[in-house]
C-alpha cells in the first residue's frame, strides 16, 4: 500500500486521535468528504512557467525566480500530464486555472502555461488574481452549467492556491478528489501537513492510481 505523505510526521497521539475521531474512514465530521460523484471535472491549478521553472534543484530554480519550484514541480508534472491524458481519454472535462499577479501582464510569457499542459481546444481557462480559482471568477457558474458534481484538483501549491481552491470547492458543495502525486509545494513540510489537513476536512486524498480507479469505475454510468 502506498504510504501517505504525512505518515512519518504523525506522533502516536496523532494517530490515536485520527482513528478515534474516524477521520481515517469517514473524513470530516460535519460534511461528506469521501468518495466521488457522477460527473467529475479535472481542475489544473497554476501550471505556469514562472512557478514551474527549469528542471533543476529547487534552490537553483529560486535563483532565477523566487516562486519557481524546479525539480519539485517537474516530478509532479510527469504525473499530472499522464493524469490529464487519462481524463481526456475518458471524456472527463479539463479546466485550467492560471494566476496573473498584479506585477505581470496577462501576455507575459512567464505566466503562460507550461508546454506540456497547454489547454486543448474546448478546454476552459479560468483567469484569477488571487489564490482560489473561485474567488472573483465565474467558476461556480461554469460548473453548475456543466452539471459537474466532483472536482479532481491537481497542480500547485499544496498550501496556497490549490488548498484555497479545494476549501472553496468543498464549501460550494462539490466533492473533491486529490491525487497525491499530482500536487506539490516548495516546502515539503507544508506539502505534507496541508495534504493531511485536506484529507481530514475537505477532500478525498488518495494515491493517483486509486483516483484513476474511482474515475474509471464511472465509465459504465456515463
Amino acid at each position: 500500500m502506498t504510504e501517505r505523505p504525512w505518515e512519518t510526521l504523525l506522533s502516536d497521539r496523532d494517530r490515536e486521535v485520527i482513528e478515534a475521531a474516524g477521520y481515517d474512514t469517514r473524513g470530516a465530521s460535519n460534511w461528506d468528504t469521501r468518495g466521488v460523484g457522477t460527473s467529475p471535472m479535472v481542475l489544473v491549478i497554476d501550471m505556469q512557467r514562472v512557478t514551474v521553472g527549469a528542471d533543476v534543484p529547487i534552490v537553483e530554480a529560486v535563483e532565477e525566480s523566487r516562486i519557481a519550484m524546479g525539480e519539485v514541480a517537474h516530478r509532479a508534472l510527469e504525473h499530472i500530464v499522464l493524469f490529464v491524458e487519462f481524463a481526456r481519454e475518458r471524456g472527463i472535462p479539463v479546466t485550467h486555472a492560471r494566476v496573473v499577479p498584479p506585477a505581470y501582464d496577462p501576455d507575459d510569457p512567464e505566466v503562460q502555461f507550461v508546454d506540456a499542459l497547454t489547454p486543448r481546444e474546448g478546454e476552459q481557462v479560468i483567469e484569477k488574481r488571487y489564490a482560489s480559482a473561485f474567488f472573483g471568477t465565474d467558476l461556480v457558474a461554469r460548473l453548475v452549467r456543466a452539471g459537474v458534481d466532483t472536482l479532481v484538483v491537481v497542480g500547485n501549491t499544496t498550501s496556497g492556491c490549490l488548498r484555497a481552491t479545494v476549501v472553496d470547492a468543498q464549501q460550494f458543495g462539490f466533492k473533491v478528489l486529490l491525487p497525491q502525486e499530482c500536487v506539490f509545494d516548495r516546502i515539503d513540510l507544508s506539502h505534507r501537513v496541508n495534504l493531511l489537513d485536506m484529507w481530514m476536512k475537505y477532500a478525498d486524498v488518495r494515491p493517483t492510481e486509486e483516483i484513476r480507479e474511482l474515475l474509471a469505475a464511472l465509465d459504465g454510468d456515463r
